[in-house]
C-alpha cells in the first residue's frame, strides 16, 4: 500500500510549492504494549519541571534532538527522532506553550519549518514548536502509524507520551497549552492523537489529514477543540472520501462526514455555520459544544494537497492555526 503526498503550489492563495515523495502505512500488527489504555481517564496535571533549568538549544534557534525509546514498540528502533525550535525570548523561569507539528510520509520534521513558518511565528509569539520525526515504514519511506496500538512495530501514542514527558522536564512548558497540528499522514496523526492524548493536548489541526477509521475507536471524555483545512480538489485524500487512490482498501469518510462525526462526540448544539467567505475559502463552525471547545473548518474550493499560504485574511494559515489554539487552553475536571 503506497500514498504519495505532494505539496503543490496553487495560484489565488499562493500555496507553498513543495514536492515530497509519500508512501502510505502497511498493515496492523499484532498490538505489543498498549499506552493507550485509560488515557482518557487521565485528567489531572502534572507539575512540570523544566522550569528553570537552562535550555540546551539556543534561544531563537532550532535542532534536531535524540531521545532513547523501547525497541519493543518502535520498531527495533532504541532511539527516535525530534527536530525543535525554541523562541528568542524564551525565559526559563516562564511557562510558555508547545505546538507539535507533524510532517506528512516521506518527509522530515524539519521539511515542516519551512513549510509552515510556525518557527518565525513561534519568535513573534512566544511558543516552543517541536517537530517529531517518523520511522521508516515497511518501503522505506517516513511516516506516522496512525491508524491503530501498534503498526509495524510502532506505538506513536507511547512515542508522543514520552516525546512530552522528555520536553516538560527540558523546558519550561505550560501543560495546559500544548497543541499538536499536521499534515497529510501527519494531519491523521493529529485526529488519532485527538482521539487517544486529549488528557494531554488541548486542541488539533490537521490540514488535508488521511482519516482511516482507528483500530482502537474514538471514545473521548472531554470536548476536544478541533481546526481542520481541505482542498476539494485533493487528489490524494479526497474531500469526499471512498477509497484513497493509493490505499483502495482502507476506505476515507467524506471530510463534512468526519466533521459531524467530531461535532457528535462534543456534543455540539449548533452548526455547520458559515462564519467566512471570501473567494475559494469557506469556513465553516460548530459551536455550543461541551466543555467550551468548538469546531472549525476551513474549505478550499478546488485546493490541492498543500499546506495553504492563507486562510481568513491573517498572514499565514499557521498564524490563523495559531490562533485558534489560543482560544483553546486544556482544563482538567
Amino acid at each position: 500500500m503506497k500514498q504519495r503526498d505532494t505539496l503543490l503550489g496553487i495560484g489565488l492563495y499562493g500555496w507553498v510549492v513543495l514536492s515530497l515523495l509519500l508512501t502510505g502505512c502497511g498493515g496492523v500488527s499484532q498490538a505489543q504494549e498498549s499506552t493507550i489504555a485509560n488515557k482518557n481517564a487521565k485528567m489531572t496535571p502534572k507539575i512540570a519541571n523544566g522550569c528553570g533549568k537552562d535550555s540546551e538549544v539556543k534561544a531563537g534557534g532550532s535542532e534536531d534532538e535524540t531521545m532513547t525509546a523501547d525497541p519493543r514498540v518502535a520498531n527495533g528502533n532504541s532511539t527516535r527522532d525530534y527536530y525543535i525550535h525554541v523562541p528568542t525570548n524564551y525565559n526559563k523561569t516562564q511557562s510558555i506553550p508547545l505546538v507539535l507539528v507533524f510532517h506528512g510520509t516521506g518527509a522530515r520534521g524539519s521539511d515542516m519549518e519551512q513549510v509552515t513558518g510556525l518557527s518565525q511565528l513561534a519568535d513573534q509569539e512566544n511558543f516552543i514548536v517541536a517537530y517529531p520525526q517518523g520511522l521508516k515504514d515497511n518501503n522505506g519511506q517516513t511516516f506516522w502509524a496512525s491508524i491503530g496500538t501498534t503498526q509495524q512495530g510502532i506505538d506513536e501514542i507511547r512515542y508522543v507520551d514520552d516525546l512530552l514527558d522528555n520536553l516538560e522536564q527540558s523546558f519550561c512548558i505550560d501543560e495546559q497549552r500544548i497543541y499538536a497540528t499536521g499534515f497529510s499522514n501527519g494531519g491523521g496523526m493529529s485526529w488519532y492523537l485527538a482521539c487517544n492524548l486529549p488528557e494531554r493536548i488541548a486542541a488539533f489541526a490537521p490540514v488535508s489529514g488521511n482519516f482511516y477509521d482507528l483500530d482502537t475507536g474514538c471514545n473521548i471524555k472531554r470536548g476536544v477543540p478541533i481546526l481542520d483545512v481541505h482542498g476539494t480538489g485533493d487528489t490524494v485524500v479526497p474531500y469526499m472520501g471512498g477509497p484513497a487512490p493509493e490505499k483502495p482498501d482502507l476506505p476515507l469518510p467524506s471530510v463534512p462526514q468526519w466533521l459531524n462525526e467530531w461535532a457528535k462526540r462534543d456534543h455540539c448544539a449548533q452548526g455547520p455555520n458559515t462564519f467566512f467567505q471570501n473567494g475559494n475559502v469557506t469556513g465553516e463552525e460548530w459551536i455550543r459544544c461541551r466543555d467550551g471547545s468548538s469546531i472549525v473548518h476551513y474549505r478550499i474550493e478546488g485546493g490541492g494537497h498543500a499546506w495553504p499560504a492563507s486562510l481568513d485574511g491573517s498572514p499565514s494559515a499557521s498564524e490563523t492555526i495559531w490562533n485558534f489554539f489560543k482560544q483553546h487552553p486544556l482544563t482538567y475536571s
